[in-house]
């Protein structure tokens, strides 16, 4: 399920200045990104299109193959905010959405900022950074999917240009709650 997982992240309000570096994953960065997904997961369980408990059980080599993928892969992107050396956020893109093949928009995925780094710009740093990608691609738009209880998450997006649609869907492990589309244009 592709998902905007951006689970808290704030950036409406700028309450201190932090300057990251984002940059793209590097590929022997698998252990680091599992910490922080999983973390993430932790964080913000409703935000995302899996679970801890699921992504705990997976192997060391699904990690490996997902830093590869975002460092080098054609079809994703995966970006990492630093700040002095530590992970504070990481956001992916997407060539497809997974759940619709057919449907050609990139989709932003997997966004988390750590809570320490929230309200600060990291957010829109690391939505920039996922727009400056698609834009490489040539893509006319880009989607995501956010939880329609995630307000801090949908605050960021419409700062960030998203506007919201009429699609919804269950979350897949909390089907109580819906979640929404929204779409940039980046024409």
């Amino acid at each position: 399920m592709a998902r905007d997982a951006a689970g808290g992240v704030g950036g409406l309000e700028e309450d201190r200045e932090v300057t990251p570096e984002v940059r793209r994953i590097r590929a022997d960065e698998g252990l680091q990104l599992r910490v922080m997904r999983l973390r993430a997961l932790a964080d913000t369980p409703t935000a995302f299109g899996s679970t801890l408990a699921q992504e705990e059980k997976f192997p060391e080599r699904v990690w490996h193959e997902r830093a590869e993928g975002g460092a080098v892969g054609a079809d994703r992107v995966t970006f990492v905010a630093e700040q002095e050396g530590q992970w504070i956020g990481i956001a992916t893109g997407l060539a497809r959405d997974p759940d619709e093949p057919n449907d050609p928009p990139p989709m932003l995925v997997g966004m988390f900022v750590a809570p320490e780094a929230r309200r600060c710009g990291v957010g829109v740093s690391l939505v920039d950074a996922v727009v400056r990608w698609a834009h490489e691609r040539r893509a006319s738009s880009l989607s995501l999917w956010v939880t329609s209880t995630n307000s801090p998450a949908i605050a960021l997006y419409d700062k960030c240009g998203f506007q919201r649609t009429e699609e919804t869907k269950p979350v897949a492990h909390f089907p109580s709650l819906t979640e929404f589309r929204m779409v940039r244009d980046l024409r």
